[in-house]
């Protein structure tokens, strides 16, 4: 939502959830598709407030602010994608020209404009991550929801990446506050940190003598 169009008659969606604060909305609040025939249990019983699904007082600003921030990404959404997917080529190609031993992961287009993934050789995404943050660059290793699992994304081991590979998994998002300027100084700084990994890496040792 807010990145691509979403039309849950075009998706043939009977459910869909939606977080407000990745489309500008408030923080806390979000939203529930459901067709008629679909028949849902609450998680949190109480009064009969929203049709019986969900006891509890109703969060109306936040309401009306998701709704206003649907509203604007709708508006925005055809634009901000192609600025983003700009930003996320330059990103792909420039981390493809300086760093060896590297892989996009994921389909090439068919993927959210501003979603770039990859695997870098013989280091660990963790201390990667630790050292572009003491740059002013913030990445992850795999979704925010899974931040905090020391484990291999289930993702890459299901389209059979190499577990040491795997566990090089680096992940930018770009969003239309980006800009080209910044995306120069990620491509400045990132060799720099990987080729230092590297020099401390025995499989990367193993790698360039063989």
């Amino acid at each position: 939502m807010g990145n691509i169009p979403v039309d849950v008659n075009d998706l043939g969606a009977d459910l869909l959830s939606l977080s407000g604060a990745p489309i500008g909305g408030p923080k806390g609040i979000g939203a529930l598709f459901f067709r008629n025939n679909v028949r849902l249990m609450p998680l949190i019983h109480g009064g009969i407030q929203e049709m019986g699904r969900r006891g509890g007082t109703e969060n109306v600003p936040g309401i009306v602010g998701l709704g206003k921030a649907s509203e604007l990404a709708a508006n925005e959404v055809a634009k901000k994608a192609e600025y983003v997917k700009k930003l996320r080529d330059c990103l792909v190609s420039g981390v493809q020209e300086k760093i060896e031993h590297v892989i996009y992961t994921g389909h090439p287009e068919k993927r959210l404009p501003g979603h770039a993934s990859f695997c870098i050789e013989a280091i660990e995404g963790e201390a990667l991550l630790l050292m572009l943050n003491q740059q002013g660059i913030y990445a992850n290793t795999g979704s925010a929801c899974a931040s905090k699992a020391l484990k291999t994304s289930p993702v890459l081991v299901a389209i059979k990446m190499a577990p040491e590979l795997a566990q090089g998994s680096t992940v930018f998002t770009l969003d239309s506050s980006n800009t080209e300027d910044e995306i120069e100084y990620v491509l400045d700084k990132l060799p720099a940190a990987v080729d230092r990994l590297r020099s401390f890496s025995p499989l990367w040792r193993k790698e360039t003598a063989g």
